[in-house]
């Protein structure tokens, strides 16, 4: 969390427990919180204060986004779309859609670079209209960046009335997002993705977007996600959004100095590597191979001194070796077996990223098939 954030975080924590829905003194402060974090969220992200529905995280958002659309999806096609590249939220959920909803469900290629393939979603469009289509904005693999404009317009050509969401998580606070000019109707972030309090996300959804809720209660959020919201933790997930939004220039050119910084010292020790992550990526995100020692070997060594990579997705971390997206741009599985996840963040310094490397170095060395060096791939 954000320094500044968890303090402001720990203040509304200690006051008393008010449910904004009361109409009581201690409820309309809460209430005034709860208005002011979506007034700051509408501000950084272009969406108006009613688009806004606070959730759990990114997965509740999905899961709402996605089932709620199919429980409303009126006369619209029962087939929906989404890519090979999807983080396992969308994926599970589309299993779900078909398992419980039964729509035909279609996932629609990615390329070599980690984006949609355009022409294989136009064949499938082609193929038979969509009620509900779902795109990954940024991978949380690779960092590969959707043009999500272009996607939700070949999607409106062909199934004018299709319900689109977009998985923003590894956009917000990081790269400029308009909700009102995305073409999108539904869009799902998750707070801690940027220094707010982990349980706590948004879905942002455009007014007249078809919704049926997910969880019943008492009808909060305009019965959309019924339950008491969690002020303390919405206005934390407001604040800092703005705190990245308004540095993001400076920060976004601050982390690619230090991707860059780390292929730098790569290269200059000679470390074999092949880069995953395309041109044009989001540089907080690093896909890499180191080709002769497994990424999980690479990542338990680092672990063990404090020092925190990871061999894809942490919801999918527990299938070692596995990497579908990896898998779905065409890589082979020992480059899969020796790939790593890299993220790089505003807080780290020249000299954090100058002892990865050493660090990687050594435990190359000292590792890697034959234990000695090898001029390695550049990719």
């Amino acid at each position: 969390m954000l320094p500044e954030v968890l303090a402001v975080y720990v203040g509304l924590l200690g006051e008393s427990g008010n449910n904004p829905a009361s109409t009581h003194a201690g409820g309309l402060r809460a209430l005034s919180h709860l208005d002011d974090a979506k007034r700051m969220i509408s501000r950084c992200l272009d969406c108006s204060v009613d688009e806004i529905v606070f959730t759990s995280g990114g997965t509740e958002s999905i899961n709402l986004a996605l089932l709620g659309s199919a429980a409303a999806i009126g006369r619209r096609p029962k087939r929906a779309l989404a890519t090979t590249g999807e983080h396992d939220a969308v994926i599970e959920t589309m299993k779900a859609l078909s398992e419980k909803y039964d729509f035909d469900v279609d996932f629609v290629a990615v390329t070599h670079e980690g984006v949609v393939d355009r022409n294989a979603l136009r064949s499938a469009l082609e193929e038979a209209p969509c009620g509900i289509a779902s795109f990954i904005v940024v991978s949380n693999e690779t960092g590969a960046v959707n043009d999500v404009s272009t996607l939700t317009s070949l999607v409106r050509q062909y199934s004018p009335e299709a319900i689109i969401h977009g998985d923003i998580v590894q956009v917000c606070g990081k790269m400029p997002f308009s909700f009102r000019r995305s073409g999108l109707d539904l869009a799902s972030l998750s707070g801690h993705k940027f220094g707010a309090p982990k349980g706590t996300g948004v879905l942002l959804k455009r007014k007249n977007s078809p919704l049926s809720p997910i969880v019943y209660g008492g009808g909060q959020q305009k019965n959309l996600r019924s339950g008491t919201e969690n002020v303390p933790g919405a206005y934390a997930l407001a604040l800092a959004l703005q705190s990245h939004v308004m540095r993001m220039d400076e920060q976004r050119e601050h982390v690619a100095s230090l991707r860059s910084l780390f292929l730098r010292s790569i290269d200059a020790l000679r470390i074999p590597r092949v880069v995953i992550s395309p041109d044009g990526a989001s540089p907080y995100v690093l896909s890499i191979a180191f080709p002769g020692i497994r990424g999980e070997t690479l990542l338990n060594a680092l672990s063990e001194e404090n020092i925190y990579i990871s061999t894809g997705s942490a919801c999918g971390s527990k299938r070692a070796g596995e990497n579908h997206v990896l898998s779905a741009m065409g890589h082979d599985k020992e480059t899969i077996l020796s790939a790593v996840r890299i993220s790089f963040a505003p807080t780290q310094s020249t000299d954090d990223v100058e002892h990865l490397v050493r660090r990687i170095a050594e435990l190359y060395d000292r590792y890697a098939m034959h234990g000695k060096r090898r001029r390695g791939t550049r990719g």
